[in-house]
């Protein structure tokens, strides 16, 4: 990443972290979502999780450190803050010209957190979030949510908390 792109990564997540911050959580929750979203974020710029995480065909296309990272942030964020009751996995199809994407809406505070949305808007594309439709929260350890759990260490967190249901 030049200069340029990781000063825009940089205010990208402190946007997030901010959006976060505004949705009314408990202490314990907020802090956990913000940690989690430094995290993935931080772990968006790391070339071994990306290619961890996605085969090396698609590894190489992507250029912009988020680039990809959609659906498989969003399945693991949300189900290690506890799963679908506070958090809804988004979608929207491939009939948008720069789609799919995936994102959350937080339940509680009807607030959009899309972790990787700035893989469109550094260059200047704007999400139709209003194209979201709500979809299934499934984790699959095969595909690009379990490869991103496995990559990041998260595989026995997600396992604890699929106990507590």
């Amino acid at each position: 990443m030049d200069e340029k792109e990781e000063l825009f990564y940089k205010k990208a997540t402190d946007k997030l972290l901010a959006t976060i911050e505004k949705m009314g959580m408990e202490k314990i929750p907020r802090m956990r979502a913000k940690n989690l979203a430094l995290y993935f974020r931080d772990s968006f710029k790391l070339e071994d999780v990306k290619y961890q995480t996605f085969d090396k065909e698609n590894a190489d296309a992507f250029r912009y450190c988020s680039d990809g990272f959609c659906r498989a942030s969003s399945i693991d964020f949300a189900l290690m803050m506890g799963g679908g009751k506070d958090w809804k996995l988004m979608f929207i199809d491939d009939m948008w010209a720069h789609g799919p994407h995936h994102y959350l809406l937080h339940v509680p505070s009807n607030t959009i957190l899309d972790l990787t949305y700035d893989q469109y808007a550094h260059s200047g594309i704007t999400i139709p979030y209003f194209l979201g439709k709500p979809t299934k929260l499934y984790f699959d350890e095969n595909e690009s949510e379990g490869r991103f759990a496995k990559a990041l260490n998260l595989m026995p967190l997600l396992a604890a908390n699929k106990q507590k249901e």
